[in-house]
């Protein structure tokens, strides 16, 4: 007889059971089926109010709805919710590449370039092979340059696709980034290569501009200072063999600096180009382009 009452009790708390995870079942359809008939408003009240005893139970790392709510929040535009879901997301059950995307997306949405830095770097590491993996590391090399993590950015460019390694305006990032991280026999290959497919790539002109210009110059004082310590015969023919191959380098400069100031007509460029007409013995070209340094100097401030 006991053993019946144990099965009738056992039967009603299934069947109880079986009604709760039914109505359940049936709330959460109600939210997706809203949400796929364009009923957002509707769908995102009761993904939140399901999010919403989850919180309540502390239990929202293992909650199911965030991404869902938050694409919800995303398509009627209230993007500062959808940031607040999907940040949630990325932490619980409910975690899926869009989640990161998304997030990533809204964060460059409102220029904060640290947090979207983080939610890209969260997807490359989570989903490595994930179908929106190339976008995303294409969008992160770009964050790491503009944010000049150069390191970063260097080790991520071998894991990007080929045709993007290839493009003119990329290959000029990683120029930049090479710059800052002082590799110089990068930087001579790159500002070439860029060069043949872009004769007026401002970053690469300006490479080859200043390569010459100090290659000449450092000699110069060099064999200069190597002269006034020694002025014996010999020192002074040194001087002169040298002073051929700084006068190579300087004209080198200059042809750079001329196809570089019409595109970048800068001070700094100007004092550069001065300065070059001086070392080759051109004194009213040199003293041209030092005043207009001075007012190009002036005028930006």
């Amino acid at each position: 007889m006991k053993t019946y009452k144990w099965i009738a009790v056992l039967v009603i708390f299934l069947t109880a059971f079986s009604l709760n995870t039914s109505a359940k079942s049936r709330h959460k359809d109600k939210a997706q089926i809203a949400y796929n008939q364009g009923n957002y408003e509707t769908a995102l009240a009761l993904w939140k109010k399901s999010i919403a005893k989850y919180e309540k139970r502390n239990k929202g790392a293992q909650c199911p709805f965030y991404t869902k709510a938050g694409m919800a929040a995303l398509k009627l535009g209230k993007d500062e919710e959808a940031r607040n879901l999907f940040g949630k997301a990325i932490y619980s059950a409910s975690v899926s590449p869009e989640a990161f995307i998304e997030l990533a997306r809204l964060y460059r949405k409102i220029n904060n370039l640290s947090l979207e830095i983080d939610a890209l770097e969260k997807y490359v590491k989570k989903y490595p092979t994930g179908k929106d993996i190339t976008p995303m590391r294409e969008r992160l090399f770009a964050t790491y340059v503009e944010s000049e993590n150069w390191q970063e950015a260097l080790n991520l460019w071998s894991k990007l696709p080929a045709v993007f390694r290839d493009n003119t305006t990329n290959e000029t990032a990683l120029l930049k980034v090479n710059i800052a991280l002082g590799k110089t026999e990068a930087c001579n290959r790159l500002a070439a290569e860029i060069l043949k497919s872009d004769p007026k790539n401002i970053s690469a002109l300006s490479w080859e501009a200043k390569k010459y210009f100090w290659l000449a110059e450092n000699r110069y004082q060099a064999e200069l200072k190597a002269y006034n310590k020694n002025k014996t015969n010999s020192q002074y023919a040194e001087l002169l063999r040298a002073f051929k191959v700084v006068t190579i380098n300087f004209k080198k400069s200059l042809v750079y600096f001329r196809r570089l100031f019409p595109l970048q007509h800068t001070s700094e460029n100007a004092l550069f180009i001065g300065n070059t007409y001086a070392r080759l013995s051109s004194p009213s070209k040199a003293k041209y382009y030092h005043n207009l340094a001075n007012k190009l100097k002036k005028e930006r401030k």
